[in-house]
């Protein structure tokens, strides 16, 4: 069997982006299970932004050698990308990773919201002698979701990429 540069470079960015994938899982789920909890009252402590910077590094590493060995496979085609149950579970946790990647670097002091992050609600109001109303979603102002669901809802998307990611890997499609 020879070895070839192309093989160790392939196999090296392999596992780059599987250790920085799974350390970027293992730094949300820390966030998830002991920052945030243990903070209920919003202070959080001084390891926090630390925690939060080495996630966003991690993630950029994780995401830079997933897109590298997109370029790199030549067992990628287009054909076989959007063609097949394989490329398809590809794409999902490409799409899935990526929103979780943008929410988490886009700064939180701007006005952009992802639309799973909002919902439109029409204001209502009771009159004097009507009980108050359920909203109708569709027309009005923006309600955005909690504050307590969003990392729920990356958490969870992120385990979803994870799976995904290895049902691919291991060939079973």
């Amino acid at each position: 069997m020879i070895v070839t540069a192309e093989a160790v470079e392939d196999l090296a960015i392999r596992y780059i982006h599987f250790s920085f994938s799974v350390l970027w899982w293992g730094i949300m789920f820390f966030m998830f299970i002991i920052i945030f909890p243990a903070n209920k009252d919003g202070h959080y402590s001084p390891l926090f932004p630390r925690v939060q910077k080495f996630m966003k590094f991690t993630a950029t590493i994780a995401m830079a050698s997933g897109i590298s060995l997109l370029f790199i496979n030549t067992r990628v085609t287009t054909e076989r990308l959007l063609g097949s149950s394989w490329g398809f579970t590809i794409l999902a946790g490409a799409i899935l990773s990526s929103v979780v990647y943008l929410y988490i670097m886009l700064p939180k002091n701007n006005k952009i919201s992802l639309p799973s992050t909002s919902v439109l609600v029409r204001p209502t109001s009771p009159g004097p002698f009507k009980k108050p109303t359920l909203p109708i979603v569709g027309t009005g102002q923006r309600r955005s979701i909690s504050k307590r669901t969003r990392p729920r809802l990356l958490f969870i998307f992120l385990t979803i990429t994870i799976g995904l990611m290895v049902y691919a890997s291991h060939g079973f499609l």
